[in-house]
């Protein structure tokens, strides 16, 4: 997955020759595809895997502001992700707490989902002790009773991460909601293995989002977000690690590679990564400009059988229009800001 990052001085329009063989290799990119994006224009495209429930696609846009601003941007998460998906963002403080979800209500949360709720079957993405707590802890007769649920739901959001900050990966949920537990740190795992280029290529910051907190390299910088969007038929309220690392390269710009892992998600996703790459160019001008990757993996319910063929063959035909119009909408904040 992804480029071997390198000087390159031309034509902002011009795809650096790294980055054009991974995205013909890995996403099929087309010359028309990339005559795209050398135009200006935010190009996205979906990839088969093999499996049915993996969903992987990769989209690139050029935007006209030097890597450092663009990065900047970045870490102001709850500015930057923008989308018609994407309802609210909220960075966790250092340590998280409670009061970073403060005025913040969990999206569609129902009482009788709530109450019914039992390890095998649950409408929410909980352990089978979060589960149970919800169950024994909260008074379901009580008026107040879906408040408690949300304000205990918060506590287990908050110490969840409190723990992962500590342990890593193995703090991470076994998922309970189907009758086959899910385990989301075999499954991130299992996405990040897949990605033979992307080790190959960063095989430090790989290490790193895999034996967090353990093995940090240089030059490299971590934040924690939440965030609800809206897919499908249901809000999602998803927990965020995202890793930085300023890539050393012999160019007047630093170039930056991010990796984003899905900690928690309460519907659709069992497990997803994210992986971006800044690469800075020059055009014609001697101007600085960036050509943003990102590259999206993850294990979504629903999707196998018969009837997930056809939710699989509608996501196939939206998902790359969104991913579009998402690098779009951030090229344009950015470029409006410069």
């Amino acid at each position: 997955m992804f480029f071997v990052a390198a000087s390159f001085t031309a034509a902002a329009q011009s795809i650096p020759v790294d980055m054009r063989d991974a995205l013909v290799v890995e996403f099929h990119f087309s010359p028309s595809d990339l005559g795209r994006a050398e135009a200006g224009k935010a190009v996205a495209k979906i990839v088969p895997t093999g499996r049915p429930d993996d969903v992987r696609m990769a989209g690139v846009v050029l935007v006209h502001v030097s890597s450092a601003d663009f990065i900047r941007a970045f870490r102001d998460i709850e500015h930057f992700e923008i989308g018609k998906e994407v309802r609210r963002t909220g960075r966790f403080s250092s340590p998280p707490a409670e009061s970073d979800f403060v005025g913040y209500h969990l999206p569609d949360l129902t009482r009788a989902d709530l109450a019914a709720c039992r390890p095998g079957n649950c409408a929410y993405k909980f352990s089978a002790q979060e589960m149970e707590d919800l169950q024994t802890k909260v008074d379901w007769s009580a008026p107040a009773a879906s408040e408690r649920a949300e304000e205990m739901i918060h506590k287990m959001l908050i110490a969840r991460l409190l723990d992962y900050q500590q342990r890593g990966d193995a703090a991470l949920d076994v998922y309970y909601d189907t009758r086959a537990p899910y385990s989301v740190a075999q499954g991130l795992h299992s996405l990040m293995g897949a990605e033979t280029r992307l080790w190959s290529t960063f095989p430090d910051l790989l290490r790193y989002a895999e034996n967090y907190p353990k093995d940090k390299p240089p030059n490299t910088d971590d934040f924690f977000y939440w965030q609800e969007a809206a897919f499908g038929l249901r809000h999602v309220e998803r927990v965020q690690h995202v890793i930085i690392q300023k890539v050393p390269r012999p160019s007047v710009d630093p170039h930056y590679a991010i990796i984003s892992k899905m900690l928690f998600a309460t519907h659709y996703f069992r497990a997803a990564i994210q992986f971006n790459y800044v690469y800075p160019v020059r055009t014609s001008a001697g101007e600085p400009a960036v050509y943003f990757v990102a590259a999206q993996r993850s294990y979504v319910d629903g999707l196998t059988g018969a009837k997930g063929a056809i939710v699989r063959h509608i996501a196939d035909s939206r998902s790359p229009a969104r991913l579009e119009a998402n690098l779009d909408l951030a090229r344009q904040q950015l470029e409006r800001a410069r």
